[in-house]
């Protein structure tokens, strides 16, 4: 008498398949929860409203908020006194030298924030 063969190979093609389904169906349904409606810019006219508060932060990390100086060490404290009654809604624009350190930036932009603005712009060329 001749024992039956298990013939596993086409059991194992089959998962493989539906593996790869599950698997291209769940990266599917990732993206699409992450979708962005991002807004069409335009290169003609840029929307630059009048800041109410602009800080410009130079290379030597001299701060000045609307052309007054502000020390880079206390920053925050003195940012928040001084600016810690204005409207939270005034626009804030940020424009930093390019050659300050990246945790130098996030130091004066975290004051900002800590203080309680919620629209701050950052100014590029």
């Amino acid at each position: 008498m001749k024992k039956p063969e298990l013939n596993i190979t086409p059991f194992v093609d089959i998962m493989l398949v539906l593996l790869a389904i599950l698997m291209v169906s769940v990266t599917m349904n990732t993206y699409q929860e992450k979708s962005v409606n991002l807004p069409k810019g335009s290169r003609t006219s840029p929307a630059v409203k009048k800041a109410a508060i602009n800080i410009v932060i130079n290379k030597n990390l001299k701060v000045y908020v609307n052309k007054e100086e502000l020390p880079f060490k206390n920053f925050l404290e003195n940012f928040n006194l001084k600016y810690g009654n204005f409207n939270k809604n005034a626009l804030v624009y940020i424009a930093a030298d390019k050659d300050i350190k990246y945790k130098d930036f996030m130091k004066i932009y975290a004051a900002v924030v800590k203080t309680g603005f919620t629209q701050i712009g950052l100014l590029t060329q």
